[in-house]
């Protein structure tokens, strides 16, 4: 009661009824509905434009138990399962390579190229780059490069490596790496 003696101002006036009666500089020269206008774009645009144009970010990995471990499997995230199998019981790499290993035999599955030279190249900034001179392919079939895989696999297991255990192999590029890959 004592502020509304001093300001002349009834407390029983809405606060919409206060603005239209004050004495502001901004209410008087825009009107009040100005003032809620310009108030209401100051923040209904930029919550608009920045939900418009801020980039989504996707979850990339989904939580999977990997041989009794914690792990992450990148796949759709909508699902816990494959989505898409392109035969039944292939659910891991390995055994993808087995099925198509078994239906396309006689296909063309991993190319190599010899090494015939190699020369340094020195660029215009100074810089030197190797240049390979590299033969024609030499192609292993789906059933070369399974029995291949099957080979390491066997070598490692007689080496006393157990199964989910983990092997790390460090080598230049080469086809080897395809096939290690696989079991």
């Amino acid at each position: 009661m004592i502020m509304a003696t001093i300001t002349g101002e009834n407390p029983n006036m809405s606060i919409l009824q206060r603005l239209t009666t004050s004495d502001l500089p901004l209410v008087k020269e825009y009107g009040l509905p100005g003032v809620i206008g310009a108030l209401l774009l100051a923040i209904v645009i930029p919550i608009f434009l920045s939900s418009m144009f801020s980039k989504k970010v996707k979850k990339r990995a989904v939580q999977v138990d990997v041989g009794g471990e914690a792990g992450l499997a990148m796949r759709n995230s909508r699902f816990s399962s494959l989505i898409q199998v392109p035969w039944e019981g292939a659910t891991t790499m390995a055994a993808l390579f087995e099925m198509a290993s078994k239906k396309y035999t006689q296909h063309r599955c991993l190319g190599t190229r010899k090494l015939i030279s190699s020369e340094f190249i020195e660029a215009a900034d100074g810089r030197k780059f190797e240049k390979l001179h590299l033969g024609e392919y030499q192609w292993n079939s789906y059933a070369e490069a399974f029995k291949r895989a099957c080979n390491f696999a066997s070598g490692l297991i007689k080496m006393g490596h157990q199964l989910d255990s983990r092997a790390a192999i460090f080598s230049d590029t080469r086809a080897e790496w395809i096939i290690a890959a696989q079991v």
